[in-house]
């Protein structure tokens, strides 16, 4: 399973989190990834490089908030196996360099594309899913209802509240 970051695992939907010091779980998101692992799910993290485009931040410092996050997450009885980065979110040809970034991840998990979700509450994200092959979850926490609003989801997008949801689904 691939998770984006902001808005999901993050309370921060615009991804201007870049040092650990801005890092706050969306509520509940901990204990979703936990039940996954627990459900034996892989979960991978998709962050973009917003805030190294913006200069907000060098590599260290979003990888400390990084650090937070996964400490966060083992708090509450989870891992996360992987942190992706993907193109920052108004790059050119966002959905390819995405897919291409999902295709490396799965590879490296040892995870075929047919067993694999991404959940996010982007288009762009969504679409790059479904290029690789894998199931896209939309979510409306984050900018998800924003997403749903303007249409246009992939075939076979799947819909549900948050990150909870989809665990209590996936592994229940």
């Amino acid at each position: 399973m691939i998770v984006h970051r902001d808005g999901i695992l993050g309370r921060d939907a615009h991804g201007r989190a870049s040092h650990a010091h801005d890092w706050q779980s969306a509520p509940g998101s901990a204990q979703a990834v936990a039940r996954l692992n627990h459900g034996g799910w892989h979960v991978a993290v998709l962050a973009d490089r917003g805030p190294l485009a913006r200069g907000a931040c060098d590599m260290a410092a979003l990888g400390a908030l990084h650090a937070q996050m996964i400490d966060d997450v083992t708090s509450h009885g989870g891992r996360i196996d992987l942190v992706l980065y993907a193109a920052a979110p108004d790059a050119p040809r966002r959905a390819e360099s995405v897919a291409a970034t999902l295709e490396d991840a799965l590879a490296r998990l040892g995870v075929a594309p047919s067993a694999a979700v991404v959940v996010s509450d982007a288009r762009a994200e969504l679409d790059a899913a479904r290029v690789a092959g894998c199931q896209p979850i939309l979510v409306l926490s984050g900018h998800g209802r924003e997403t749903l609003d303007a249409g246009q989801l992939p075939p076979g997008t799947l819909v549900r509240v948050d990150l909870a949801a989809v665990a209590a689904e996936l592994a229940p």
